[in-house]
């Protein structure tokens, strides 16, 4: 039937199809990976192909921007840059829509640790979508509560990966005034059920309940790769390339298959601003480099300058160029490479002792690294 099932493996997991269905008979399902797909109730389908006109794998060209202005971005605040992933240029704009009284939308980690997209109203929630979540998160009826919104006349902005973003706009069929959009610069996604597992293997390691967990910690290293996470009585954190499930994020063989044929992997960017960590900055600019973190910022639209303008009070800001930008950042060029062990990763994650058997290897250089003083590693990278 001509309906979203013939996406298949393209698919990804925005969920769009399932909140556009006139009918409701699309519903999103775990596939054995852990990533969503979506099943249709053929029998009651009506092959109106609202669920393709909705569809972001159907609609690539839609909302695709160059930058045309790249920053350095510091933010002002002690408190906000340290629970950021690096700058804290996402958590500005966060921070700015909702003191001009308007709705964010994010990834959050609930009570379990699960990650999803949440509505925030209020400075007391914005903490929830401070630094990177390492994982596929769930849409839920985000686009859904977007367009609830937008209707009322409050002013909108919707962070996300570039699929996320753009499948915002696909279910929305168009572009409204009052939506900002900032999207992630983004390697690929783990299923959450693999998270899920490593935080089951977590439990037992800590003899404990992990209450608490940062991809993107700085508290022991500053800017850096390392994780933090708490349970009620320790502490523990590690460099993410030292860690089973670290590893394999950055060495993307654990991606949702859609990942490795990224149609937003480039600078054709679908945000009205794309935000990332400025891996470059102590060699381009080094005066402006701080182990506390630095991000870029591209400004793809008129709009993505206005919501620029009104941020950037929160910051020190200094202007880079693209390529300066770019360095380090691969998925701006192309998608993430898909290794053949991707082919097998996944294939024992229902079995015992799937994370205990994942292996991470002896990686000298990263073991060196996670030793060396910040400060020296700091001074490396200037030189």
């Amino acid at each position: 039937m001509e309906n979203i099932s013939r996406i298949k493996e393209k698919c990804v997991g925005c969920k769009s199809c399932e909140q556009s269905c006139p009918k409701h008979c699309i519903s999103m399902v775990e596939n054995k990976e852990g990533f969503w797909y979506p099943s249709v109730d053929e029998e009651s389908c009506i092959e109106c192909k609202a669920c393709l006109k909705k569809c972001p794998v159907e609609n690539m060209e839609f909302h695709r921007n160059e930058p045309y202005k790249v920053w350095a971005w510091r933010n002002k605040n002690d408190v906000d840059i340290m629970r950021s992933a690096s700058g804290g240029a996402a958590d500005s704009a966060a921070k700015t829509m909702l003191q001009m009284g308007g709705v964010v939308y994010g990834a959050a980690y609930d009570e379990q640790l699960a990650v999803s997209h949440i509505e925030v109203t209020d400075e007391a929630e914005r903490e929830k979508l401070q630094s990177s979540k390492y994982v596929q998160s769930d849409p839920k009826d985000s686009y859904a509560k977007v367009k609830q919104r937008l209707s009322e006349g409050k002013t909108v902005l919707f962070t996300g990966t570039p699929c996320q973003i753009a499948g915002l706009y696909a279910f929305l069929g168009g572009n409204p005034e009052n939506l900002y959009t900032v999207d992630l610069i983004c390697h690929g996604v783990p299923s959450p059920k693999f998270f899920k597992k490593y935080l089951e293997y977590q439990n037992k390691q800590t003899a404990g309940r992990v209450i608490y967990f940062n991809f993107r910690s700085k508290d022991k290293r500053g800017w850096g790769t390392q994780y933090l996470l708490k349970t009620k009585t320790k502490t523990k954190t590690k460099t993410l390339s030292l860690d089973r499930y670290g590893k394999h994020f950055m060495d993307g063989d654990c991606y949702r298959e859609s990942c490795y044929k990224c149609a937003y992997a480039n600078t054709s960017r679908v945000g009205d601003l794309t935000v990332g960590d400025f891996w470059g900055i102590a060699k381009s600019h080094p005066s402006f480099n701080s182990p506390k973190g630095v991000s870029s910022v591209f400004v793809n639209t008129e709009k993505g300058q206005k919501l620029f303008e009104m941020m950037r009070v929160l910051a020190e800001v200094e202007e880079a160029t693209l390529e300066e930008g770019m360095v380090k950042q691969h998925n701006l060029v192309q998608p993430s490479n898909r290794p053949v062990t991707r082919d097998t990763f996944y294939k024992s994650i229902d079995e015992p002792g799937f994370i205990e058997n994942i292996k991470v290897g002896f990686q000298p250089k990263a073991r060196l690294k996670s030793v060396l003083p910040n400060k020296l590693i700091q001074k490396i990278k200037s030189l």
